[in-house]
C-alpha cells in the first residue's frame, strides 16, 4: 500500500496547526454553523485512530471515537498526535490488509447490524477521502478568519482533482 497520500494530508495538518494560533484553531466560525478548525481536526484524526486501533478486531466502527476535546483545543496535542499517526501508517505492510466489517451501531447493538465487509487498506483510503473532504471545511474557516495564507491552494483538493487541474493547465 502507498503510504505517501495519507502522511501528504496528515503532513499538510500537522504544517498547517504549526503556524495556528490556539484562539484561531478554536474560533466558532459563522461559515460553519460555530464549528471550529479543531473541532474538523479532531473529527478527522479521531478516524484514523478508530480505524488503526479497531484493526485488529476485525471490525471497524467510526462511532466508537473517543471524541476527545483536547484534541479540539491543544495545538500541541494534535501535533504529537499526527506525529503517532504517522509512525503507526509508516509501519504498515501488505499483510496488514486484513478483512473488516464495518459497522455503525452501537457496541451493545452490533449484532443487530452485521456490517458490511470492507478491508483495513479501504478504510484507510476511505480515512484519506474522509480527512481531504474536511481540510475543504478547514479552508472555509481559514477564509473567514483571513488565514488562507497559511495553506497551499491544493489543501482539502482530492488527489484526482489536483491531476486533473495540471493536465488542464498543460
Amino acid at each position: 500500500m502507498n503510504i505517501h497520500p495519507h502522511t501528504k494530508v496528515l503532513q499538510d495538518l500537522k504544517n498547517l496547526l504549526i503556524q495556528m494560533d490556539s484562539n484561531s484553531f478554536c474560533f466558532e466560525n459563522k461559515t460553519l454553523f460555530g464549528s471550529s478548525i479543531g473541532e474538523h481536526f479532531r473529527h478527522i484524526i479521531e478516524f484514523y485512530l478508530c480505524c488503526l486501533s479497531q484493526k485488529s478486531t476485525d471490525c471497524v466502527n467510526y462511532d466508537l471515537r473517543n471524541r476527545d476535546k483536547q484534541l479540539e483545543v491543544n495545538i500541541n496535542k494534535g501535533i504529537e498526535t499526527i506525529d503517532r499517526l504517522l509512525v503507526s501508517l509508516n509501519q504498515i505492510n501488505e499483510r496488514d490488509n486484513t478483512p473488516l466489517i464495518m459497522t455503525t451501531l452501537p457496541e451493545d447493538e452490533k449484532e443487530k447490524n452485521t456490517g458490511v465487509q470492507t478491508s483495513f487498506f479501504r478504510e484507510l483510503t476511505y480515512c484519506m477521502d474522509h480527512c481531504i473532504h474536511h481540510q475543504s471545511l478547514i479552508k472555509i474557516a481559514l477564509l473567514e478568519q483571513k488565514l488562507i495564507h497559511l495553506i497551499d491552494p491544493n489543501f482539502g483538493v482530492a488527489f484526482s482533482t489536483q491531476l486533473y487541474r495540471n493536465q488542464c493547465a498543460s
